[in-house]
């Protein structure tokens, strides 16, 4: 039996109790007022006068309703129903609406849309509505005006692009010599010699050990895509044309399998944390670690990741509200530019993930998360030298790291993990409880960071004894396998919901803490398998060449896909079709090469020499010291 056709039948004839509808019939579901409507929209706001308004608003009654009834306990059932009583309408007010524009003398938009729904829907369903928010509208007559802030971002962005044209100018025309190294600071904004540096073959770095981490392109890129295309699908749940189809779609496992990929970032925190432990092992070769690292590693750290970051937010904060319009404009990209202004300065410090119910950028929750992970990491690893010492803190903090997880489920009666539900997407995460406080925090994600520190120590160990890989060989089949299992944990938290409407939070809390873990300890299987070539098949596809060139732009694609998510989102006059997603991501990688040759790679250049000048005068002033004592150097 087709295992659809299995969970429908299963959930129907799981008791229909505490007022939950698993299903409805199509004839059933068309009883109820869809989800989402948008009038024509250019048209309206482009005739003399015209308005168009987006609202949200809720379903009520004042009396006794079958049908209201049925929308509420259909509803009940959130992890795979959209909230029926919560819907969305695009209204050309001068059209639509013109009758109450003409009684309401006030003009209170407010009024007139609340007034004109509730007779809509009194006469086509016999309930009321009430405006559950403030109501967004566009009109051409309506100029946002440009104020200094947009100024000085238009400065900046500018300078940066003047900046590029004279370094390349110089590297063109007083450079030659490829050889050359010409003046340090021009050359940074040289777009030949970063083009150079972005197409480059993978480099082995200046320790050939690095060469077998090179499959760590492929797995940040494929998991970079995965994420972004996560994230494209959300305008199809936020203004799904068939609702009904899209809730259909939740029953199928193999559904889940594309959306339900939260545990995809673990992979990012596993090799985050491998990087840093191998990179301070290799370092603790040549020179003594010593605390005054830390402020050192963090200024590295934040100047690395910063200013990429900070033009985005700052694009994002003022000139995107003026770069489209549509009828989802505002609930899209308004809403973003709102909060941005309010909350910007904490994404900027890297607290933005402790913040709730901020629609600022929310992707980078990652990017916060890991810049703090990554400070505990350093601090660790500073000050912990030993082997010993450090067996003992990595082994009780990644236990910390099953347990904090666990406790915030069970106390706070959490989901057992990030259910993509077709609610939650609505407000893209940011009001969900258990994104807030079990999926987004440092603290909550830190076992898969200590099992990447845990691996970096391991590779490095394994490769200084020359470790053989050749007797493990015969375990290839149990390798492969990891795959499979990786497709069949990604929707796993997804289980708790088919079979039961109430799972045990005795269940959850313990999911919650070691779900990530677990998938966590999948990517440092691979990873091993890969570092010492046990086999060919996914060292193979992980090592090839052609990822080095996407990986070393997923930073900006990161930081910039959902803003491109947002605004063809809003710009849209019709509800999505099924080439969205792939769009957003051609869209996201074309603007993103650029965006790397003008942005990111100057600004890491320029790191690297701020920190290569400090590096220099501590060398010369160590040297005179050597010096004045008399010491060989």
């Amino acid at each position: 039996m087709n295992i659809n056709i299995f969970l429908l039948i299963t959930l129907f004839l799981i008791q229909r109790s505490h007022g939950v509808i698993y299903e409805l019939n199509d004839t059933e579901y068309d009883k109820m007022p869809p989800m989402f409507h948008l009038e024509p929209y250019g048209p309206c706001v482009h005739e003399p006068g015209g308005v168009y308004c987006t609202v949200e608003l809720k379903l009520v009654s004042d009396g006794p309703s079958e049908l209201m009834t049925m929308i509420e306990e259909y509803s009940l059932r959130r992890e795979m129903h959209l909230n029926h009583s919560r819907l969305h309408r695009g209204v050309c007010v001068t059209r639509t609406c013109k009758d109450y524009l003409s009684q309401n003398t006030s003009a209170d938009i407010h009024l007139v849309l609340e007034g004109c729904l509730n007779d809509t829907f009194w006469k086509q369903y016999k309930l009321k509505s009430k405006l559950s928010t403030e109501v967004l509208c566009n009109d051409l007559d309506n100029k946002m005006d440009i104020d200094y802030g947009d100024i000085a971002v238009a400065v900046i962005c500018l300078a940066i692009l003047m900046l590029n044209i004279i370094g390349s100018l110089y590297d063109f025309m007083f450079v030659p010599n490829k050889e050359s190294k010409g003046n340090k600071l021009l050359m940074c904004f040289s777009i030949r010699r970063n083009w150079k540096k972005l197409v480059a073959r993978p480099a082995d770095g200046p320790d050939p050990r690095l060469r077998r981490l090179k499959g760590f392109n492929g797995l940040r890129t494929i998991s970079i895509i995965i994420v972004i295309m996560e994230h494209s699908l959300l305008p199809f749940i936020i203004s799904a044309n068939d609702s009904h189809e899209l809730e259909r779609k939740y029953y199928n496992i193999i559904y889940h399998i594309l959306i339900d990929g939260a545990l995809v970032v673990q992979t990012f925190f596993v090799m985050s944390g491998c990087l840093l432990s191998y990179n301070l092992q290799l370092y603790a070769e040549k020179r003594d670690i010593n605390w005054t690292m830390i402020p050192k590693g963090i200024l590295q750290r934040w100047f690395r990741l910063t200013p990429s970051y900070a033009v985005v937010l700052a694009i994002t904060t003022t000139w995107l509200r003026f770069a489209g319009s549509g009828p989802l404009w505002q609930s899209a990209v308004g809403v973003e530019v709102k909060d941005c202004r309010r909350d910007g300065w904490l994404n900027l410090i890297y607290l933005n993930n402790y913040i709730d119910e901020s629609q600022c950028m929310p992707q980078t929750w990652y990017i916060a998360a890991d810049m703090q992970l990554y400070i505990a990491g350093l601090i660790i690893l500073t000050l912990a030298t030993s082997v010993i010492s450090r067996k003992i803190v990595l082994s009780v903090l990644f236990v910390v790291g099953l347990i904090i997880p666990a406790c915030h489920t069970y106390i706070q009666n959490l989901d057992a993990g990030l259910i993509i539900s077709p609610e939650l997407v609505r407000d893209y995460f940011v009001k969900d409880r258990t994104f807030n406080h079990t999926y987004k925090r440092g603290h909550t994600n830190i076992a898969s960071y200590i099992l990447g520190i845990s691996l970096g120590m391991l590779i490095y160990y394994l490769q200084k004894n020359e470790f053989s890989v050749e007797k493990y060989k015969k375990f290839k089949l149990i390798y492969w396998a990891t795959l499979p299992v990786m497709l069949i944990l990604l929707p796993s938290g997804s289980f708790f919901y088919f079979f039961q409407n109430n799972p045990s939070l005795y269940l959850k809390a313990i999911y919650s803490g070691v779900a990530r873990p677990i998938f966590g300890s999948i990517i440092v299987l691979i990873i091993l398998g890969m570092a010492f070539k046990l086999e060919n098949v996914y060292r193979g596809i992980l090592e090839w060449n052609g990822w080095a060139t996407p990986a070393r732009i997923s930073y900006s694609a990161y930081i910039l896909h959902v803003l491109f998510v947002r605004s063809l989102t809003g710009s849209r006059t019709t509800l999505i079709h099924v080439l969205f997603t792939l769009g957003t991501v051609i869209i996201t990688y074309l603007v993103s090469y650029p965006y790397w040759l003008l942005v990111e790679a100057p600004s890491v250049s320029l790191s690297k020499i701020i920190f290569s000048l400090g590096a220099k005068e501590k060398s010369k002033a160590e040297a005179e010291v050597r010096k004045s004592e008399r010491i060989p150097a």
